[in-house]
């Protein structure tokens, strides 16, 4: 059997420069806010050796079937891969946009065990991800799985809000031993849901998945880090289509109607638009220390010149600062202001890059059109088109509301 690998290695020629590279299958449990395992994963029993080039005396040591195969496989994909210009170590990157993978290839079926607890000292969720067990395989013909685990905190389904385990290979009772953290105030875990899912590595297509466990963490008490099981569940729900999370925003906002005594510049005031920026809640955390260095800016549109756009301080290292800050908008009417919006953005202020957007609000009557002529600015809903309507019908009365931050605006360069 080994001569017969041989043949086949020769006739398939294998170039010197491409391995096989476990990296795509051992996804780092850091994500942007730079987390790690705080207990280093064991090896699981017939797992793989790391990355190395393939070469005729490393297949001796190895199951021949095996063999054969992934150079079948690697054969049928040579080509793909060559055109697309990809070196061994990025593989995993020719399904990168193929979405989070695939569900219902498998029969759900096996536990997960793992254990929360709240880290006060370091402001973060810490959750210990032990083992698995009874896996549904999705090579049915050799019984087995490469499972991994992957985490969010619902709703935050964004790229920075996910967690994951290393890849566990060839088995059905994986164990992980595995620390996953997100840093989160107590208070921000009262709105989130916790979504725990099981997906299988695969190197050359979509994952697949293998169950998932929910838990609401409103009024949990974070009193008992020991891990317990969970049964694996069908997938309840599909959030593919849920937009990401992106933080909420408190706003204040008032109309001064003009007053006879004040003048400026020799003109008297027609109105004065306050506008109370409060504080934000649960930003996306973009830093490698699971903060971000947040402020808001504003628009009155449609003027997006200078003398529109107005910022708050940029608040340190933080995903709920407070600003409390105002932006005042001289000499305008409450009939002008039934004609603009309101565009307020939050960014991520970066010293030597551009400023990274984390979400943004627009206030206006929602009518899509300015004056009578269409436009996409004029699109607020639900809060912000009652609370702007609310400002309106009181003058020289404050208005407040908590909205959630928009994930994508018609956004400019900050």
């Amino acid at each position: 059997m080994a001569d017969s690998v041989r043949v086949l290695i020769s006739l398939l020629r294998v170039p010197d420069d491409v391995s096989i590279s476990e990296a795509h299958s051992s996804p780092m449990l850091a994500s942007r806010n730079g987390s790690k395992s705080a207990t280093p994963s064991p090896v699981a029993p017939g797992s793989r050796r790391g990355p190395g080039s393939v070469s005729s005396q490393d297949w001796s040591s190895v199951n021949a079937d095996d063999d054969i195969d992934r150079l079948v496989v690697m054969h049928q994909t040579r080509s793909s891969l060559s055109s697309l210009g990809l070196r061994s170590d990025s593989m995993a990157s020719v399904y990168s946009g193929a979405g989070e993978g695939r569900y219902g290839t498998v029969t759900v079926r096996g536990q997960v065990e793992f254990g929360l607890q709240y880290n006060y000292k370091a402001r973060a969720l810490e959750i210990l991800i032990k083992q698995c067990k009874d896996l549904a395989p999705v090579d049915v013909k050799r019984n087995r799985s490469d499972p991994y685990v992957k985490v969010y905190l619902l709703p935050d389904k964004s790229k920075s809000g996910k967690r994951k385990t290393k890849v566990k290979k060839h088995t059905l009772n994986p164990v992980f031993e595995e620390t996953l953290k997100f840093h989160i105030s107590l208070n921000g875990l009262e709105t989130r849901t916790l979504w725990l899912t099981v997906w299988h590595s695969d190197m050359f297509g979509r994952n697949d998945f293998l169950g998932e466990v929910m838990m609401t963490l409103e009024n949990k008490v974070f009193d008992d880090p020991t891990p317990m099981w969970y049964n694996l569940q069908e997938r309840t729900e599909p959030f593919d289509d849920m937009l990401s999370f992106k933080g909420d925003i408190i706003v204040c906002l008032k109309f001064v109607p003009p007053d006879m005594t004040v003048h400026k510049k020799g003109k008297r005031s027609r109105g004065t638009l306050h506008v109370l920026v409060k504080e934000a809640k649960s930003l996306t955390a973009v830093k490698a220390n699971g903060t971000s260095d947040p402020f808001c800016k504003s628009y009155l549109l449609p003027d997006k010149g200078r003398s529109s756009k107005q910022k708050t301080p940029v608040a340190k290292r933080t995903v709920n600062p407070v600003w409390n800050y105002t932006f005042v908008y001289d000499d305008v009417t409450l009939q002008e202001l039934a004609e603009r919006c309101l565009e307020l953005t939050v960014w991520d202020h970066d010293r030597l890059a551009s400023n990274e957007f984390l979400g943004g609000v627009r206030f206006s009557l929602g009518t899509g059109k300015h004056y009578g002529k269409p436009v996409d600015w004029m699109d607020a809903t639900g809060k912000e088109l009652t609370l702007w309507k609310s400002m309106l019908e009181r003058p020289n009365f404050w208005v407040e509301g908590c909205l959630s931050l928009r994930p994508s605006l018609d956004t400019r360069t900050s």
